[in-house]
């Protein structure tokens, strides 16, 4: 007998005229296996490139990004038209959307705010990164227990976050900016001790950054001098330039990803 090879059916092909004249034909029953086959493959590769598409766009999530600071967080002293330089907004515009930013600042906030950091964890429900930027007030404390006072509150955030979040949340701890002494107000008389405070809290910040597995940096010498006229503390828009050349690289660097 005359075998003739079978020839693999397209179920979008109409019927040829020629197969009538075939010796045999493809059972019925096995036609339309070979069909439901056929359109079973084309659904599960549907089912793929859904799949795909739809684990790209969860990629293109921006990491989100809680910065939990004070009045430099804040922006305060910025007037309205200055808004656009501010440092944290600045940092999520020039992510180009890979960085969304959550100001959780507040003027005149030191690290034992331990209550509104609790507040804070309650508030916010999603956080990618952390970012603890405090120092600054506690540095006016000349006691001689700053530094360690610091520490001791900077671990129980860190521990608190951790456990809200989970265990492997990043965490950016930022060491506070640099002062001008002779601009100062109330706190002038105390500005030698002040200016140490915070050299020594930058100081000790790296080795708990190192302890608590956390990234660190610091704005120490990060504010032109120029730019603290107004009290000493507080820098202008320009100031907020030179912060965010700072903040965006070592962010997007503890939230893992890219930036131009």
């Amino acid at each position: 007998m005359t075998r003739f090879p079978i020839t693999t059916l397209n179920p979008i092909d109409k019927p040829m005229p020629f197969r009538k004249s075939l010796p045999f034909t493809l059972p019925f029953a096995k036609l339309r296996k070979c069909r439901t086959m056929q359109l079973a493959v084309l659904a599960l590769s549907a089912i793929g490139f859904l799949s795909q598409s739809s684990s790209a766009g969860a990629a293109a999530e921006p990491e989100v990004v809680v910065i939990f600071g004070d009045s430099i967080t804040a922006g305060s002293k910025l007037e309205p038209g200055e808004l656009s330089q501010f440092w944290v907004l600045q940092v999520e515009a020039q992510s180009k959307g890979t960085l969304h930013t959550v100001n959780e600042g507040k003027g005149g906030r030191p690290t034992d705010s331990l209550g509104e950091f609790g507040e804070m964890l309650k508030r916010q429900p999603k956080a990618d990164l952390l970012v603890i930027a405090l120092g600054g007030n506690d540095a006016r404390d000349t006691s001689g227990k700053c530094v360690p006072n610091a520490l001791k509150n900077l671990e129980a955030m860190i521990l608190r976050a951790r456990k809200t979040y989970g265990a492997k949340l990043p965490i950016l701890l930022v060491g506070p900016t640099n002062i001008r002494k002779d601009a100062l107000g109330p706190s002038k008389p105390i500005a030698d001790q002040r200016e140490a405070n915070l050299l020594a809290l930058n100081a000790a910040y790296p080795e708990l950054a190192k302890t608590e597995n956390c990234a660190f940096v610091s704005l120490y010498g990060v504010l032109p001098k120029a730019g603290l006229g107004l009290d000493g503390v507080h820098p202008d828009a320009a100031g907020h330039d030179e912060i965010t050349k700072v903040m965006l690289p070592a962010i997007a660097r503890a939230a893992g990803v890219k930036v131009d």
